[in-house]
């Protein structure tokens, strides 16, 4: 069975969802860890019986490293994933791709010209009902996708930018609750929907404006080639993180999706079906769905084959929020 070695980039949070996944892959293991502070490194090096890194360019250079997971601040995804990519290796990079659609080109280029593999942590795409409703849209058994809305209400606060610096700067972090929390549920309305263009947007910091450069809230219009129209509405002023909501209407039907349960409005009835399951890996938002996309991933690297988002996908994606931040007229002006 072939295994190929897997070099984790960054020792924060986000980085136990990925050696979890890693360690459960079938054609993937966890080879090597990287990051510049000593004690993150070292604990998650010993805890995993690895080789630890301070520099990631130290790691690159290994000639047995296929492949690396880039878990680090928006702003160093671009530059790593580039090195990464120039130096032979596979790249999985969490959202987003890049702070820019510069970036992400400049990314895409990248693998273009490397022949190695990336793709985008949107693993949002691989849960239970994202999957079942892309099912349905492309059975065509409820006609095509004619509108739809999606909401994102959690709760950050001053401590959790507080609690790393790099949040909340459009310099390092890109933007906040659009970018950050956001862009996953951006990124599946679009993935289920065929395709959109941002009409307009509009951005404020209405919880945060003291402690914060960028945005807290966020709204947008969007509209498809043959005129559907697409409401987004996201903020991190909630009471409490909410359960993402995406509804979508069809010809003849609905799909509403809140959290990880599914109502279908059909032609023959309505249906509820609830994917929710088994412990949480990491924090709850994230969902489990990493472990299949990371199990997935590594299975087609070993055929050969393209992964399931290609990093035009995060590219697209990566130019709608950008758009979205340009065109805004209610926050601080965003430096160009």
């Amino acid at each position: 069975m072939e295994q190929l070695r897997v070099g984790v980039i960054g020792c924060g949070l986000i980085s136990g969802v990925h050696i979890h996944a890693l360690e459960e892959a079938e054609h993937a293991t966890l080879a090597a860890v990287c990051d510049i502070d000593p004690d993150k490194m070292e604990k998650t090096a010993r805890e995993h019986g690895v080789k630890g890194y301070l520099d990631y360019g130290e790691l690159l250079a290994q000639p047995d490293i296929d492949a690396v997971h880039i878990c680090v601040p928006h702003y160093l995804h671009a530059p790593i994933s580039i090195a990464a990519l120039r130096a032979g290796k596979h790249v999985l990079c969490e959202k987003p791709m890049g702070t820019s659609l510069k970036e992400a080109q400049a990314m895409v280029q990248a693998a273009r010209d490397s022949g190695k593999t990336l793709t985008v942590c949107f693993q949002n795409r691989y849960n239970g009902a994202s999957q079942r409703m892309k099912e349905i849209i492309d059975g065509g058994e409820m006609g095509k996708v004619i509108g739809g809305s999606a909401f994102v209400c959690w709760d950050r606060g001053g401590a959790y930018y507080a609690d790393s610096p790099w949040r909340g700067k459009w310099a390092t972090e890109g933007g906040s609750v659009l970018i950050n929390q956001a862009i996953h549920t951006l990124d599946l309305m679009k993935w289920l929907s065929g395709g959109f263009e941002l009409k307009s947007a509009t951005m404020t910091a209405k919880r945060l404006a003291a402690e914060i450069e960028t945005e807290d809230t966020c709204d947008m219009l969007l509209e498809n080639k043959a005129g559907a129209r697409f409401l987004f509405y996201c903020s991190n002023c909630a009471a409490g993180n909410m359960p993402v909501q995406l509804h979508l209407l069809l010809e003849k039907g609905e799909l509403h999706m809140t959290g990880e349960q599914l109502t279908i409005i059909g032609p023959t009835g309505v249906s509820f079906e609830d994917y929710a399951s088994g412990a949480k890996i990491g924090k709850a938002y994230w969902g489990n769905s990493h472990t299949h996309l990371i199990a997935d991933l590594y299975d087609r690297l070993t055929r050969g084959e393209q992964p399931f988002i290609l990093p035009e996908d995060g590219m697209d994606t990566t130019r709608l929020m950008e758009e979205a931040y340009l065109s805004a007229s209610t926050i601080r002006l965003r430096p160009q």
